[in-house]
């Protein structure tokens, strides 16, 4: 199936809210996986079944110490916890000390995502670099999600990392911006800044900045969730980003193969 990657540029513009809400709502069996190597913000926002503790002992770090004997789709699944509500989970790291830990799965690992035979899976990849260790993750995506906020500092940190990760990735680009539904003027002049620069972000949405909506993906939400701004903001959002990587990827073109088609010529 695909792998989806979220990360942002700079700062904490919601990424890891955004990835639950929209692995809430994906239409087909999804795995969301922590892969902020700044450690896992789900083990201590979420519960499992029932209100229950996650175990922060379960996920990307004993992942890594499995992984010696493969990474098929049982081996990722076995190292997955279930959240309250139904969605499958692979915790990150507890604290940035133990990516050193990691060695080299990063490459695999996004290999192993893109290629589950029963699953999408949407990485949460926090602030990214050139240089950060889970780029190989982003590297493998189909599509990759930059999100940022409608402030200045936040979309110039953006445009600044679009021009160094177009350099890196193959992927389709994709930009979510989080803020008020009341300041569509301030998501226009995002837009704005993609339209001036040369990076080919064909997919841009408008995510609500919803403190009610958000508290439900803290532990912290009282009411109905299906009537925040953040749901019905996101319920799109993710219908279409679903859209974009259930086809197949598209393939390069084959001269030879073209002109000679396999076949039996007896």
């Amino acid at each position: 199936m695909a792998l989806v990657a979220f990360a942002s540029a700079k700062g904490s513009p919601g990424v890891t809210t955004a990835s639950l809400v929209i692995g809430a709502l994906w239409p087909r069996q999804v795995l969301l996986a922590e892969c902020d190597p700044a450690g896992s913000d789900v083990a201590i926002r979420m519960t499992g079944p029932g209100g229950s503790a996650l175990n922060s002992d379960r996920g990307l770090v004993s992942l890594a110490a499995a992984s010696r004997k493969g990474l098929g789709d049982e081996v990722i699944l076995a190292h997955s916890q279930q959240l309250d509500g139904g969605l499958d989970v692979l915790l990150g790291v507890r604290s940035p000390e133990q990516v050193g830990g990691m060695g080299g799965l990063w490459h695999p690992l996004g290999i192993s995502f893109n290629q589950m035979q029963n699953s999408d899976v949407l990485a949460d990849c926090g602030r990214i670099g050139a240089s950060s260790p889970q780029l190989p993750v982003i590297q493998s995506a189909r599509l990759v999600v930059l999100v940022c906020t409608a402030t200045g500092s936040s979309v110039a940190h953006l445009r600044e990392r679009l021009s160094t990760l177009v350099h890196h990735v193959d992927a389709q680009l994709g930009v979510v911006v989080v803020a008020d539904p009341k300041r569509r003027d301030g998501v226009k002049q995002v837009w704005t800044v993609l339209d001036a620069m040369s990076v080919p972000v064909r997919h841009r949405w408008h995510l609500a900045y919803d403190p009610a909506g958000a508290a439900f993906f803290d532990g912290r939400g009282h009411g109905r969730l299906d009537k925040t701004l953040l749901i019905r903001s996101a319920t799109d959002i993710t219908a279409e980003m679903a859209s974009l990587v259930s086809a197949p990827p598209p393939q390069d073109f084959d001269m030879a193969n073209a002109a000679f088609p396999p076949g039996d010529y007896r």
